[in-house]
């Protein structure tokens, strides 16, 4: 399961439930979870470093064929009209976990989008339901 920087970033809530919270926990501990370059450079840009560091977890490499692919997505939801708005490295994202066989652990819309608008193989699985979550 690939994490996004969404749901990292949300992970530690008071509004997450707590039963989730456990749930994504255990999951780290037997490494289901990882992390991937994109996530890294999400979490490691502002001016303080997060206090755990995902960079602890398993890690989903960029490969060149998750890099064609993710231009193949971005063609596709461009196709549908769907586009605006997607930040870039989302679709880089949803191509390293669909080339790894890994679902998508996410907070963020623009999964979803991806998952009704494309052929995107990965699964998406949003951390709690959108906008329950500040």
């Amino acid at each position: 399961m690939l994490l996004d920087a969404s749901a990292f970033w949300r992970l530690g809530s008071p509004q997450l439930d707590p039963s989730r919270r456990r749930q994504v926990a255990e999951w780290i501990a037997r490494g289901i979870v990882a992390a991937s370059t994109p996530l890294l450079l999400e979490t490691r840009a502002g001016r303080d470093l997060p206090t755990v560091d995902p960079g602890e977890l398993p890690c989903l490499w960029v490969t060149d064929r998750a890099e064609r692919r993710a231009t193949d997505l971005q063609h596709q939801l461009r196709a549908a009209h769907q586009h605006l708005d997607v930040p870039p490295l989302d679709y880089l994202i949803a191509a390293i976990a669909e080339d790894h066989g890994a679902s998508i652990l996410h907070y963020d819309a623009d999964f979803e989008r991806l998952a009704a608008n494309t052929d995107l193989a990965a699964t998406v699985d949003a951390l709690a339901p959108l906008r329950s979550l500040p």
